[in-house]
């Protein structure tokens, strides 16, 4: 693809000896800030039903990624090629419906078979705590539902004094009244959630006792 091509001769030329001497101070860590901001625009012109906006975002996302590789190449930590074959490899496994002769009937059975197969991929990592594998650095409330996710998986139930919604809308509209509460009250909603989470985790247990 021309356009791909393109892309990673800009790349290769900005962090080449006659570049750009930004791009050429940037680390890995010292891009996580765009490439979190860059996703958060993307999922902006998402929610935005914007074609143009969305292009121009996903664009900004592959060149950042792309960035990322190039600056593991330049530390002979692994390559692009190498990446890109990984993933494909993943792909592959993880869809054995397309790729091999497994058989499902609904999209419930393919991520059914998704989930056990990521399960024996990830054995040798020996997670011993119930939510190890959760990414820190999610907002909250997404990396509540991913840990409300597991807490059903295993069939954990937590006790709650109420039922607050029934519909989409109305989850939507109960979580505004309590971070408008919130605010009124002087609440720190981000702090005192994660602080919660923190909570739950610590109590959980290990996988052994799940």
């Amino acid at each position: 693809m021309k356009e791909f091509t393109d892309v990673l001769n800009i790349s290769d030329r900005l962090l080449g000896s006659d570049g750009c001497p930004w791009d050429k101070q940037q680390t890995f860590f010292t891009l996580q800030p765009y490439l979190l901001e860059e996703m958060h625009e993307l999922i902006e012109a998402i929610d935005a039903q914007d074609p143009l906006k969305m292009t121009e975002e996903l664009g900004d996302v592959f060149y950042t990624l792309i960035f990322l590789s190039k600056i593991a190449e330049a530390e002979g930590m692994f390559t692009l090629d190498e990446a890109l074959h990984s993933v494909a490899e993943k792909m592959r496994r993880r869809h054995p419906h397309v790729f091999g002769k497994v058989h499902v009937s609904s999209a419930d059975d393919v991520i059914k078979n998704w989930e056990e197969i990521k399960k024996t991929e990830k054995a040798s990592e020996k997670r011993k705590r119930i939510f190890d594998g959760i990414p820190p650095t999610l907002p909250s409330l997404s990396r509540a539902q991913k840990m409300a996710k597991i807490l059903q998986k295993n069939s954990i139930s937590q006790e709650f004094s109420s039922h607050l919604f029934e519909i989409e809308e109305e989850l939507a509209e109960s979580l505004w009244h309590l971070v408008y509460t919130a605010e009124k009250k002087g609440f720190d909603v981000e702090g005192a959630f994660r602080r919660k989470l923190l909570s739950i985790e610590k109590n959980a247990g290990d996988l052994s006792k799940a």
